[in-house]
Order: structure tokens, then sequence, then C-alpha cells
């Protein structure tokens, strides 16, 4: 017969899994949620003062602490020890063990900042919602983004291979009065650099101009700038010059959601030109170009049988009028015909 060696875990213990700590308590609150009470599982510690391990038992004290919720909120309440130190020339009498979940002084686990942490710089969501989602207050998410910040490795020793390079407004535009008396316009806006492999953010400057990003590249060293093989811009004419000059033999990549972007606001364009040139005014549900604009606008190969006939011919749905001429117009008209046709064509539209 064999039997198990070490510190045997109860069920709970198990299933809540915080290193450290065994759940001796667990109950249903009536508004919702549970309360699990936990406690040490090592009352062994060393004085923090002399450093003599004590196991001496002072007075037990009661905390609440954060912890991430899992199926709905989630109370924990730990036990905590007070021990008395041994060492009668140790100048402290009483001490409070620590661990790594819960460090000194601690008003939420380890894990907790943890998955906040990651949920903000790893999934980039804004430090409101994720305080919102993990039931903190939001100086407590903005507290560890900044100690995690602290704790950043050096730019320059990165072995970095592919930038991003993006603006952001974090809030609205502003005035302020200059020396002269006069107001001054003032937009927020700063742009962030990333590492496209991994989402790292490797600095954020004030502005969206091309001094600001190019000055920021002309602080890295000429081997981190060699290294550097593409750099992921949207359409922006300020970063484009900033990359020409501080990172000559890196490639450029426009991200697809602003390329598809002006190809339908040139679609859209044409379309609209294309019917004031014939009609002489704007757009209406006879004139085919309008009543298929959506269609323009979306992929060939997404399109039903009906919407890519409705789409190569140009004509308007079984539901619009026959006729789409405007009146005194001739039905042979060649010219208008040729128009509508080179339009209604996939490879035109792509």
């Amino acid at each position: 017969m064999f039997e198990p060696t070490g510190l045997r875990r109860d069920a709970a213990s198990v299933i809540f899994n915080l290193p450290g700590y065994r759940v001796i308590e667990a109950v249903d609150l009536p508004l919702g949620g549970r309360r699990v009470k936990v406690q040490p599982v090592d009352l062994d510690q060393g004085c923090p003062e002399c450093g003599v391990v004590s196991s001496r038992l002072h007075a037990w004290s009661v905390q609440r602490v954060r912890d991430v919720p899992h199926a709905g909120r989630v109370e924990v309440v730990v036990r905590k020890p007070r021990l008395a130190c041994v060492e009668p020339a140790c100048g402290r009498r009483t001490f409070t063990p620590v661990t790594d979940q819960l460090p000194a002084r601690a008003r939420c686990t380890t894990r907790l900042r943890t998955r906040v942490l990651a949920a903000v710089i790893d999934s980039g969501r804004a430090v409101t919602e994720v305080a919102t989602d993990f039931g903190v207050a939001w100086w407590t998410v903005q507290a560890t983004v900044n100690a995690a910040a602290l704790l950043l490795a050096n730019v320059d020793e990165l072995r970095v291979r592919r930038l991003g390079i993006d603006e952001h407004r974090y809030r609205r535009v502003r005035w302020f009065r200059d020396e002269a008396g006069g107001w001054r316009r003032v937009e927020p806006w700063m742009s962030t650099i990333v590492n496209a492999d991994g989402g790292q953010v490797l600095g954020i400057v004030d502005g969206r101009d091309s001094a600001a990003v190019g000055g920021w590249l002309a602080a890295r060293s000429q081997a981190w700038r060699n290294r550097i093989e593409v750099v992921a811009i949207d359409p922006s004419a300020a970063f484009k010059k900033a990359i020409t000059e501080q990172l000559p033999n890196a490639e450029v990549s426009v991200d697809p959601f602003h390329l598809v972007q002006l190809a339908n606001l040139m679609v859209t364009r044409v379309r609209q030109r294309l019917i004031r040139d014939r009609e002489q005014r704007r757009g209406r549900k006879i004139d085919p170009a309008w009543a298929n604009r959506t269609l323009l606008l979306r992929g060939y190969d997404t399109l039903s049988v009906r919407a890519r006939t409705a789409s190569m011919t140009s004509s308007p749905s079984t539901t619009q009028p026959r006729s789409c001429q405007r009146p005194g117009a001739s039905k042979n008209n060649s010219a208008d015909s040729s128009t509508w046709t080179q339009w209604s064509r996939p490879a035109a539209r792509r």
C-alpha cells in the first residue's frame, strides 16, 4: 500500500489555485458572487529585520483583497497571521509574513495585476474598460501600467526588424493663450511606435508630424536603424518622410484597411462625377449607378448571382423603373451606354 507524501490540498484550494494559500471557507453571497476565505499554507517566515525564522503566532488579522473575477464577482478574504520575532536582540517584535501573490501592503493579488497588465499592453484595451471588467479602480490599473513601464527593456538593446507607426488622438482640441495674448489651437495628437512582431510599445512622441517621428528614429543607433526591414504605417506623408530620411533601406507597408478606404472613396467620387456630368444633377434611385452604389463598394467574389448580374449590367433592381434615361435622351446613345458598361465591369472598379 502506497501513501502519498507531502501536503495534500483540498478540492476547493485546487480549484481556487492561489499559490501559497489554502481555502478555509467559501460561501455564496445573497446578492450574487462568492466570498472565499483563504489562509497561508506556510506559517514559518523570517523576520524582515534580523532574518531569524519564526513560527510563533502573535495574532490573526483579516484583510479583503481583489482577485481575478471568475463566473461573477469574487470577494477574497485573507486570514493573515502576525508572527512574533524570537530574537531577543531584534528591535522588531512582530511582523506579518508576505508571499508572492500578496506582497507587503498589497490590496490586489499578483495574478490580478498580471491579467490587468496583459489586457492593457498585449490586447491594447483602454484602462477604463479594463478597470470596469475586473472590478478595480482606474488608478489601480494605471499604477500597474506605470510600474511595468519602468521595467521595460532599453529600446536600443532590442533587435527590432519591423516597426509600426500610428497616430492617436487622446483628447479634444484645446485653445491656449500665447505670450502675445492671442489664442493658439493645440491638437492633442501623439504618435506611437511599436514592434510589429510582438506589439510591444517602443516609444511615444508628441504630435504626428515628420519632425517628431524622425527625431525619435534619429535618437536610435545606426546599427539599430539598419536592422529595420519593414515599417507599417497608414497613408501619412509625414510618416513617409520621416522613414525616408531616417530608414532609407526599409520598405514601407500600408495597412489594407486604409487602402480599401481610399479605393472606395475614389469609386464614390467617380460615380458622383459621372452622374453629374450625364444628368446635370445628383443621383436618384432611377440612376443605375446610384441604385447599385453599395454593390460597387463590395468585393465581387462576395456578391450573390443577382447582385453580380445587377453589377455587370449596371441596371436597377426589378423594383426600379424600367427606363433610367433622362427625358429627351436617345435610347441608342452609344457614348452613355459605353460609359455605364465600362463602369459596371469588375476590372474597372477594382
